[in-house]
């Protein structure tokens, strides 16, 4: 079985346009939530939310291709082109290669979606109101086959949509291609717009934080007793990984290795998580990658900061770590950054990623009450510095029950 290494990464959050910028916020504490002018403008209960630049500067988006490329497409490209450059693969030579694309992306472009629809029916059922690009603007493959056409992929290349664990269940996917031999190399990741039509549906099942509206950088507050629930947010992460045979032939330097990969279904509620699978999940994926839990030492959680889940996620990891004398470093990135859902589990890959390679931990904001959940477990609640682990444990639980875990390792 092939080993995975990760070899490039690209990212677009609240935080900044680049892995440097994100590294730089997460290390100083910096909140990407803001106010959000739209969501106000419809009267949503929620008005806060962590917006990544929806229209990144990239020269590979011409005006002809923008006319079927959605927001979540130009983000998509703009991270893709940053992973690649650091993998050293130059852009001209991916024809040539043989590389699979899978992406993750949770929702279509319900914007696009209600604009064409709105425009119909006030014309009295014109069809030319509605754009003829319609179609590929809204198909939650978009990104992918944006992704395939900029940059001349030509494995296979699919979305895997699995709510808040789409680019986590696409990492898997990808990792598992690798490892039976069928691809040397897979460009993998996710991405997520915000826009308010989104997030009407998430206000209307409560899901979304309201008590912070005049305070947005303190309403993503993971694990805190005053908790509201999430904050919705935007962005796309991207990772080139490839088997050993390629980082070999290539001659480049690994930034790390996945070792650990596992996936499971609560198969109980279509929001609530359920502690026993969660457990479940992150012992299948230690078990994958041939390590204990008193090994890990830091795990970024799922940690969205709504009444139940967080709760749900700290009571899972209590019982892996059992009787043991673990201690691993808890946190949740989200308190930074808001849930960038199909985005958010490559996003938290490569912050794992990022942490481990430069050796700090980043806070979890707005812990100024810790839920009783938070007892006996590390949970960390300012920055950390001159923190080495070898290996870590990112979380992905999502509506619908779909819970992934994967396993970073520092590459020996």
């Amino acid at each position: 079985m092939e080993r995975v290494f990760i070899t490039g990464r690209g990212l677009l959050t609240p935080l900044g346009n680049s892995v440097r910028a994100n590294e730089e916020a997460l290390r100083s504490g910096k909140s990407g939530i803001t106010f959000n002018q739209s969501f106000a403008d419809v009267q949503l209960d929620s008005t806060v939310g962590g917006l990544a630049e929806h229209d990144p500067q990239t020269e590979l988006i011409d005006r002809k291709t923008k006319r079927f490329c959605p927001p979540a497409g130009v983000m998509s490209v703009a991270a893709a082109e940053e992973a690649f450059k650091e993998a050293g693969i130059a852009l001209e030579d991916i024809p040539d290669m043989k590389m699979a694309l899978v992406g993750g992306q949770a929702a279509s472009n319900t914007k696009e979606v209600h604009e064409n629809a709105s425009g119909y029916l006030s014309s009295n059922f014109r069809l030319r109101t509605v754009s003829p690009f319609a179609v590929p603007r809204i198909m939650p493959s978009s990104s992918v086959s944006i992704l395939s056409l900029i940059f001349g992929i030509k494995g296979e290349s699919y979305d895997v949509s699995a709510a808040c664990a789409s680019s986590a269940m696409a990492i898997l996917q990808a990792v598992r291609l690798i490892r039976s031999g069928e691809y040397d190399m897979v460009m993998t990741g996710g991405v997520e717009q915000l826009d308010w039509q989104t997030a009407l549906g998430f206000c209307a099942c409560r899901a979304l934080s309201t008590h912070y509206n005049d305070a947005p950088e303190k309403a993503s507050r993971p694990f805190d007793r005053n908790r509201d629930g999430f904050v919705l947010s935007s962005g796309a992460a991207y990772l080139v990984l490839e088997s050993e045979r390629s980082v070999k032939a290539r001659g480049v330097t690994p930034i790390c290795e996945i070792t650990g990969i596992a996936a499971n279904s609560n198969a109980k509620d279509m929001v609530v998580p359920d502690a026993k699978a969660s457990a479940a999940v992150m012992r299948n994926a230690l078990k994958d990658a041939g390590l204990d839990i008193s090994d890990i030492g830091y795990i970024n959680t799922h940690g969205t900061a709504t009444p139940v889940g967080d709760s749900v996620e700290l009571n899972a990891i209590k019982a892996v770590i059992g009787d043991s004398n673990a201690r691993p470093a808890i946190n949740s990135t989200k308190s930074q950054t808001g849930h960038m859902v199909g985005a958010t589990g490559a996003a938290e890959v490569i912050f794992s990623t990022i942490m481990m390679d430069k050796e700090f931990i980043s806070p979890t904001l707005n812990l100024e009450d810790p839920d009783e959940s938070c007892a006996g477990l590390d949970v960390v609640q300012s920055a950390r510095e001159n923190v080495r682990f070898d290996h870590a444990l990112s979380n992905s639980f999502a509506f619908g029950g779909s819970n992934a875990c994967i396993v970073i390792s520092r590459c020996k």
